[in-house]
């Protein structure tokens, strides 16, 4: 068995999406970034640890342009509060409101500047 020493979540924008997702992904998760680089608006980005995985948001040439926009989800405490303080922020695109699946998770979905979409979800206490 290999041992797994980091996971990045690489989400590739246009350099003319690169401030807004950085601000959204600030503004909305609450987290600042441990590192960066700017080489330029060709080649720029930073990183956040959000639930322990790294999330990078980059402006590179994006080496997998035929698999689209990313999709990813990220488990909070209480959805039902994170919803409440990001549905009247600006420039923040909820695309569908708060819903209950059939298997008991409470989630709302939203997109970032670039397209990306984000599941946010609760696993209710059992």
């Amino acid at each position: 068995m290999a041992d797994y020493l980091d996971l990045q979540l690489l989400i590739y924008v246009p350099k003319e999406q690169y401030l807004p997702c950085i601000r959204f992904y600030e503004d909305v998760f609450g987290v600042t970034a441990f590192y960066g680089w700017d080489e330029g608006e060709e080649d720029r980005g930073k990183k956040y640890d959000i639930a322990g995985t790294k999330l990078v948001i980059l402006t590179q040439e994006n080496p997998f342009p035929e698999y689209g926009p990313l999709h990813f989800q990220i488990q909070v405490p209480d959805v039902a509060r994170m919803y409440a303080r990001l549905e009247n922020m600006p420039d923040v695109n909820i695309t569908q409101g708060l819903f209950t699946r059939p298997y008991g998770w409470r989630m709302f979905r939203l997109a970032d500047p670039a397209g990306n979409h984000i599941n946010i979800y609760e696993i209710p206490n059992t």
